[in-house]
């Protein structure tokens, strides 16, 4: 007959290494996703953002609005406000210049603009 030998249970462990790159996908049910838009709103002039009820985003701020140009990638649950771009070089005023329609996105603490107006054409990241 054969002795039976206790043997210690081994526990084998391998370290989690989470990869690099993260996809934020849309969840149906969420809703939670990625839009991708240009900052482009004034084409290269400087000027200032207005919200719809009139509010002035730019000024004590930057005292003027300038697109950077960029791509951004914006959560699609975030806040977009309508608005209008103003060129008129950053002095506050109104009176006198034609209004550019603008969509706002102010969700990384900067002011981001752009004309693209149908946020149903904006690339969207989803899954």
């Amino acid at each position: 007959m054969k002795k039976k030998v206790y043997e210690k249970p081994m526990l084998t462990t391998e370290e989690f290494v989470p990869n690099e790159y993260v996809a934020a996908c849309e969840h149906s049910e969420s809703g939670a996703g990625l839009y991708k838009f240009v900052c482009d709103a004034g084409r290269g002039q400087k000027g200032d953002i207005f919200l719809e009820n009139g509010w002035n985003l730019t000024w004590g701020k930057s005292r003027y609005y300038h697109a950077c140009n960029k791509a951004h990638q914006a959560p699609t649950t975030d806040e977009f406000e309508k608005g209008y771009f103003y060129a008129n070089g950053g002095n506050d005023k109104v009176e006198g210049y034609t209004p550019i329609p603008v969509i706002i996105w102010t969700g990384d603490g900067n002011i981001h603009a752009t004309e693209n107006l149908n946020r149903d054409t904006w690339e969207k990241n989803v899954s």
